[in-house]
């Protein structure tokens, strides 16, 4: 009986620490997607710190990844796509062809269209704030796929050229 307790105390401690650290986790990809959309808050837009901004959306996609149900793939494209960007530039082809595999991955093997309603960039500005709030209110609801799917279109967009 005794071993019982023991046993069942164990499994309820490290049940409550894998929950902690899942709900830290959650908050830290919060955080990240907030600070995103902070950039994108800015009345001159996030000019200088567009690097910054665009790394910390990518850390937020793979920080949230394993959470998902996405093929280990996805991941591997995304930390290429990181590593270039962050070596090279965020606008690097092979960085931007990564991208693009990670969301053909989880899109059906559709390729990225950019929304109709987008013809210049305050367009694309207004469109990324209201998917930012969108992912950050799937995250909090634990619906981390659709999170992570509005995180990887806004990267994305922000690598596609606006065509009108």
């Amino acid at each position: 009986m005794r071993k019982t307790v023991i046993i069942l105390t164990i499994i309820s401690i490290i049940v409550l620490i894998s929950n902690f650290v899942e709900a830290a986790d959650k908050a830290e990809v919060d955080a990240k997607i907030k600070k995103v959309a902070s950039y994108l808050d800015k009345p001159e837009g996030p000019g200088a710190d567009g690097k910054i901004m665009f790394t910390l959306l990518l850390e937020a996609i793979l920080q949230a990844a394993p959470e998902t149900g996405f093929p280990p793939e996805f991941t591997e494209n995304m930390e290429k796509a990181k590593n270039i960007s962050d070596s090279k530039s965020l606008f690097d082809p092979d960085g931007v062809v990564y991208l693009h595999k990670a969301y053909r991955l989880v899109n059906s093997g559709n390729d990225f269209q950019m929304p109709s309603s987008i013809s210049k960039i305050q367009d694309a500005v207004n469109y990324g704030k209201m998917e930012l709030a969108t992912a950050r209110k799937n995250l909090k609801v634990g619906k981390t796929d659709s999170c992570v799917k509005k995180l990887l279109e806004i990267a994305v967009m922000i690598v596609t050229p606006i065509h009108r």
